[in-house]
């Protein structure tokens, strides 16, 4: 059992690092033969003192001998230094009239979640959980960090940072600088004193320092070797930026070393990276949806390739999958990988994002890059080439294989638009931030939610002078990347998009009772069996959005059609014609079509798989459509529309409006009511042209059903 009186090695070492080899009472050298040494508690250890370095003083030997366990003049004036520097940051954090509730200039979550925090710990006792909060990458996280202390701490205050990224952007940008958080935003006034922030640096920062500061910012691995310096009070408030990292180790050494600091969790994934929650009390959750509803980050798309066939090629022989062998086979690894690493569906990937620059920046006001993920260098240099096949300006970065100054180059022809795409190997997760960043490509699988999370979060920061277009992100992927899960728990973690949700429970349905059969299982494989897509037959792309995708270009030419179809009526009612008209008013809607509406045909030298893509875009144009219907429409829980609006056979509200928008489609074409089963007889220019029918009376429907729905609500 250790000695709990044993000063531990690290403590000691760190003492003499600090302090050297002088006693701080004489000042004369401890040599280790005339004058013997010895470390003495400042506050005594049977009163309570901590073996820290910052308790403790080398003491030559005589020293020691005339203090005993008493204090001297020079003990006695530090102690009450220290006393007057706590009680100062207790009233700096407590008086100070910090400009925060009631504040326009804050963003919505930043004071909400302010005032939850301060609630929490208003009523919190020592035994209390560390308080929650989750907030979408790009919603004010950093400012909220800083209002966080004024009025809730009472005593010096800790920011821990996931890496070095963050740390420095937190001192020298959030806390200070001339664009410092408080200015920027009104919190404190130009006259008022800003925070005193100390970022810890080996050989930079010592005692006198972090006493003096009022916040000390670090980050987690740094914090380790600083953690024998602090006495267990030296902190009254621990605040952890991104703190789906706080059940490992490291962190948990910090949680250790001050039991009884207050604790404060921020974080936009609220999972561990083994996805089970982080253990904490959630005080304040922004959703996502609402992120993006205010503009303050961007909305997002899936775009996943999916193959009707692939041909995996093993130790020369070949093996074929069908799409529904793919479907089940993806959650195998040797699967998932073979499709990361294998060139004909890292292709498929570029080629789609690559589409989707070219129209983002054709569409757009403001710049547009990609962000990709790879497996490891070798893969990365590959990515990067295949963009540069294709004229894209590209490179990699990752954090071994090449030198600090190398990296740093090929980041900041990045960030000035010198380079188009950035492929990176686990180095540009968290606290990366690049605004031109909209489209990130997945070329690896990953395991768990909360990489795929902080990947996807580099492509949300929003454009504040961008368009609709500009605010618009996409996650390109292949389906056989097995991703699905990651984006459905992203997508469908709040309430909001729930109807996107039933939209989705509703269509698997619908498959699972029309989809064909399949005649037995596909072989199991071994994770180590070595396996490369050599050929796949792409059927098209499965795109999703997170919230309905609004287009203002696409809704300012539907207004300019109406003004032309009625010129076009004026002219045929006087016996004129314009060739051509159809054409160009279909023309109009695809320019100016939203781009997370795009879906990418398969090429039209296979008819009838093109026009089974142009029936599948319909049907995915008239789930939005409903989606985006009952989103404005908001109806209460318990209105059931099947008895006003419905056939009286329709099992939800869901199925009520995609059957209601088929029938109207069907009606504008000229077709007879067999809703979306009859549609397979029709010629590809009739699902060509129907595509522009399910949101074209979108406002009258959203009336029409509000009204009846209302009605019938009445007494």
């Amino acid at each position: 059992m250790p000695n709990p009186r044993h000063i531990p090695t690290a403590v000691r070492r760190r003492v003499e690092f600090f302090d050297g080899e002088t006693c701080a009472e004489c000042g004369r050298t401890i040599d280790g033969e005339r004058l013997l040494k010895h470390l003495d508690h400042r506050e005594a250890f049977a009163e309570g003192g901590a073996h820290a370095a910052f308790n403790l003083d080398p003491l030559c030997h005589e020293c020691n001998q005339q203090k005993g366990a008493g204090d001297t003049a020079r003990t006695e004036k530090m102690a009450t230094r220290h006393a007057e520097q706590g009680a100062e940051i207790q009233r700096y954090f407590q008086e100070t009239d910090a400009h925060i509730v009631g504040n326009d200039l804050l963003r919505t979550p930043q004071e909400e979640g302010y005032l939850a925090v301060r609630d929490y710990f208003d009523e919190a006792d020592d035994a209390s959980l560390p308080a929650l909060v989750t907030l979408p990458t790009g919603c004010g996280k950093s400012g909220l960090i800083a209002c966080a202390p004024f009025g809730i701490a009472e005593g010096r205050v800790l920011v821990v940072a996931p890496n070095l990224t963050i740390k420095d952007g937190l001192a020298e940008d959030t806390f200070s600088g001339t664009g410092n958080f408080y200015h920027f935003c009104d919190v404190l006034p130009q006259e008022a004193r800003l925070p005193r922030v100390v970022a810890l640096e080996r050989g930079r920062v010592n005692e006198e320092d972090c006493r003096r500061a009022d916040v000390i910012v670090t980050n987690v691995q740094q914090m380790q070797g600083w953690l024998p310096l602090f006495p267990p009070d030296f902190f009254d408030l621990i605040v952890v930026d991104e703190a789906h990292h706080a059940p490992a180790d490291s962190w948990q050494n910090i949680n250790e070393a001050f039991p009884g600091a207050k604790k404060l969790y921020l974080t936009a994934t609220p999972f561990r990276s083994d996805e089970q929650p982080i253990r904490a009390q959630r005080v304040y959750r922004y959703d996502l949806a609402d992120a993006i509803a205010a503009g303050y980050v961007k909305n997002i798309v899936r775009v996943d390739a999916v193959a009707s066939e692939m041909t995996f090629t093993e130790e020369g022989t070949e093996q074929s999958y069908t799409r529904e062998e793919i479907m089940d086979l993806r959650e195998e690894t040797w699967f998932s990988r073979g499709v990361a690493l294998s060139d004909v569906c890292n292709e498929t990937i570029v080629d789609r994002s690559v589409q989707l620059l070219q129209a983002k920046n054709r569409r757009g006001t403001e710049p547009h890059q990609i962000l990709a993920a790879a497996c490891s260098i070798r893969h990365a240099e590959q990515v990067a080439s295949l963009y540069r096949a294709r004229g894209v300006e590209a490179a990699f970065v990752a954090s071994e294989g090449m030198t600090t100054e190398e990296r740093a180059d090929r980041l900041r022809a990045y960030e000035h638009g010198t380079l188009d795409a950035m492929v990176h190997v686990g180095i540009l997760g968290e606290g990366y931030d690049n605004p031109n960043i909209s489209i990130a490509a997945i070329f690896r699988p990953f395991r768990s939610v909360a990489p795929y999370t902080q990947f996807v979060g580099r492509a949300l920061r929003a454009l504040p002078d961008g368009t609709d277009t500009d605010n618009l992100a996409h996650v390109v992927a292949h389906a056989g990347l097995n991703q699905d899960g990651h984006w459905h728990y992203f997508k469908h973690e709040t309430e909001e998009a729930q109807v996107l949700a039933d939209l989705d429970a509703w269509a698997r349905a619908q498959d699972e009772a029309t989809g064909p059969e399949r005649d037995g299982e596909a072989s199991p494989r071994s994770d180590t069996d070595p396996a490369e897509v050599t050929r796949e037959e792409i059927e098209g792309f499965d795109v999703d959005a997170y919230l309905p995708v609004e287009g203002a270009e696409a809704e300012e030419a539907q207004q300019d059609l109406d003004k032309m179809e009625a010129a076009l009526d004026n002219l045929r009612e006087k016996g004129l014609d314009v060739p051509d008209a159809d054409d160009i008013k279909q023309d109009i809607v695809a320019r100016n079509q939203p781009l997370g509406d795009e879906d990418l045909p398969p090429p039209p030298n296979r008819p009838a798989r093109e026009r089974h893509a142009y029936r599948k875009i319909l049907n995915h144009a008239v789930r939005r459509a409903a989606g985006t219907i009952l989103h404005q429409l908001d109806l209460p829980s318990d209105t059931a529309l099947v008895e006003t609006v419905g056939r009286g056979d329709e099992s939800n509200n869901v199925e009520v409006v995609i059957r209601m928008l088929h029938r109207r489609v069907n009606a504008a074409m000229g077709r007879a009511d067999g809703e979306a089963e009859g549609r397979n007889e029709w010629p590809l220019a009739a699902l060509k042209d129907a595509g522009a029918h399910p949101t074209a009376g979108r406002s009258t429907d959203v009336r029409r059903i509000g009204s009846e729905s209302s009605s019938e609500r009445q007494p």
